[in-house]
């Protein structure tokens, strides 16, 4: 026999249901500082700062010197409250719970997962700044996927478990295709990630239709034949000026746009020693070509140089005359461990109306809310779905698979 009325409470957790086993970016984050938003009350613009991991100059003799604590911190706001409102009659109550799922709550949380993962590979684009592959190319091998394995492991990052690959739906599937019978089934039966593939290498990999394709500037885009020089040597900071470029380009370069500096080459942070592989940038700000050619640019990481800093990350000074290579427009697939990407969604309060519930997942900490009311100058029921969320994403332990 159908529901006479379905409870706000039985729709939460269903709706809750849907977005835990349809979300891989945000199953695969890591939710470390989640009881740090566990009160009630967080609405948007609220912030954690996170401390970075310390790095310090290892001594040796019996003479130690003393040295100074310099912290980093980044700041996870609650930047987002995703929502869907939906209007049904009274009919549509009568339903069976399973019903009323499919025709209302599964498209709508299908749209909130959709609008949140987009976001999140979104800054991704131009918070990450280390990447492997070949911009173009599809990820077709063992090797393509090993080399980001490889660049995370130079880079001090710990993969040996809970790492992770996202990748376009056609580069998932021209992967299956190059390895048709080396793939492992995803050893992790205890989150469900649609579109998983299986475990290669160091990753769980799976397929994604929400990883942005970024679109390169003007510069690499209509000018690709530009030889582009460092001019004037920068020994810290995240300001470079560039000589070379076609004269009087707007948008040469927009935020996300990738460039690795010839000579230049990025250091373990741990060891503080050279990988030998040349540092590579990601644009923040848009930039515009002069009429002389040259162009003024904003990176991440800032540049540090210097060998008695413990955030030492380039094995020397930018030097001027520096060949710049610059990458066209690319996929923006990303390698990472879990503590790559924070995620938190604290629980939203309910709002003072007699229909309400918030679900919480117990393993996951995250937070749906479900309320149900009545238009009366509209004459229509109303139910509105609310996911509040914040997250970042840490560049020194994630790589860009661009394809």
């Amino acid at each position: 026999m159908p529901n006479q009325f379905i409870t706000t409470q039985l729709v939460s957790n269903t709706a809750l249901a849907m977005f835990a086993n349809n979300s891989p970016f945000i199953m695969t984050g890591s939710r470390i500082y989640q009881d740090d938003f566990q009160n009630s009350g967080y609405k948007i613009g609220d912030t954690l700062q996170v401390r970075r991991q310390n790095n310090f100059i290892v001594g040796d003799g019996s003479t130690a010197v003393p040295q100074d604590i310099i912290e980093t911190v980044e700041n996870i706001t609650i930047a987002h409250q995703y929502h869907a409102l939906i209007a049904y009659t009274v009919q549509d109550l009568t339903l069976r719970i399973e019903d009323f799922s499919r025709m209302f709550i599964q498209p709508a949380i299908q749209n909130i997962i959709t609008q949140m993962e987009r976001d999140i590979c979104s800054d991704a684009e131009q918070a990450l700044y280390f990447h492997q592959g070949s911009a173009g190319s599809p990820i077709n091998s063992f090797s393509t996927v090993d080399l980001a394995g490889a660049k995370l492991l130079e880079q001090g990052v710990n993969i040996a478990s809970d790492a992770y690959l996202a990748m376009t739906v056609r580069d998932g599937s021209s992967l299956k295709a190059a390895l048709l019978n080396n793939f492992t089934p995803v050893f992790n039966e205890e989150i469900v990630r649609q579109s998983a593939i299986g475990h290669l290498s160091y990753f769980d990999i799976f397929q994604s239709q929400n990883i942005v394709r970024h679109q390169a500037g003007a510069g690499p885009t209509l000018t690709p034949g530009d030889t582009l020089t460092v001019n004037g040597t920068v020994t810290s900071g995240n300001t470079i000026i560039l000589a070379g470029a076609s004269a009087g380009v707007t948008n040469y370069f927009l935020p996300g746009d990738l460039i690795s500096i010839a000579g230049v080459h990025s250091v373990n942070p741990l060891s503080r020693q050279s990988t030998g592989q040349n540092m590579q940038f990601v644009i923040t700000a848009a930039a515009n070509s002069s009429g002389g050619g040259a162009v003024t640019i904003t990176v991440s990481p800032s540049i540090i140089s210097s060998t008695s800093s413990p955030l030492q990350n380039v094995d020397g000074p930018v030097l001027t005359t520096s060949v710049v290579t610059v990458v066209p427009s690319y996929n923006v697939n990303v390698a990472y461990p879990a503590r790559a990407l924070d995620i938190v969604c604290p629980p939203l309060y309910k709002l003072q109306v007699p229909y309400a519930s918030v679900a919480i997942d117990p393993e996951t900490g995250l937070s749906l809310a479900v309320t149900q009311t009545g238009d009366i100058l509209g004459y229509q029921n109303l139910m509105r779905i609310d996911i509040l969320c914040g997250f970042k994403w840490h560049p020194q332990y994630g790589v860009k698979l661009l394809s």
